[in-house]
């Protein structure tokens, strides 16, 4: 029973090791929301203009915008945009 024991925590351990190496960090976009970001509407425009269909749009932990939705190429994405330039910082494409 012991040994039942150990087996599950080294797997429980390995998963976690695994899925947080399969899913990216949010990048950090620098301090929380002030005058100098872009009001989201604007944002949301400028993705479009790149070609971006969005779903959903949000801030992220690492203060960006947060989009999911489908990229110009038709991949589903996850889109972690700078709040004052709207310019991409990371795509992650679902797999």
């Amino acid at each position: 029973m012991n040994y039942r024991l150990i087996s599950s925590a080294t797997l429980l351990a390995g998963a976690m090791a695994l899925s947080s190496s399969v899913f990216a960090e949010s990048p950090l976009c620098g301090d929380g929301q002030d005058d100098s970001w872009m009001q989201p509407e604007s944002v949301q425009e400028k993705v479009e203009t790149m070609g971006y269909t969005i779903d959903n749009m949000g801030i992220s932990e690492g203060n960006c915008y947060e989009v999911t939705g489908l990229n110009n190429q038709g991949q589903s994405v996850k889109a972690y945009l700078d709040p004052r330039t709207g310019d991409v910082v990371q795509e992650e494409v679902a797999q």
